[in-house]
């Protein structure tokens, strides 16, 4: 069994205070959670209002399933959210 541990940064320039990149990043990680199977937290730049930074972890059984599981997060993370993907690191455990 392997973990999947994902670091999504985000580069949002339109959030022009912490609670508009606050809502932002609450519905994506809303919607990872309603669509997945995973655990989800916002983990870093927090006090930076243009940066987003969420943290995903999920449990495969193969490598085969966690690089679908990366490949299809990758996928809904840029298709739910205007901001910018400018990093998406990836490590099995």
């Amino acid at each position: 069994m392997l973990l999947v541990y994902v670091i999504a940064r985000l580069r949002a320039p339109w959030c022009r205070s912490l609670k508009d990149k606050r809502s932002e990043i609450k519905k994506l990680i809303h919607k990872l959670r309603q669509t997945f199977n995973v655990s989800v937290a916002e983990s870093g730049s927090q006090d930076i209002h243009t940066l987003l930074q969420i943290t995903i972890a999920a449990l495969a059984f193969d490598a085969s399933q966690a690089d679908s599981i990366k490949e299809r997060l990758y996928t809904f993370v840029e298709g739910n959210t205007d901001a910018e993907i400018i990093g998406f690191e990836v490590e099995y455990r």
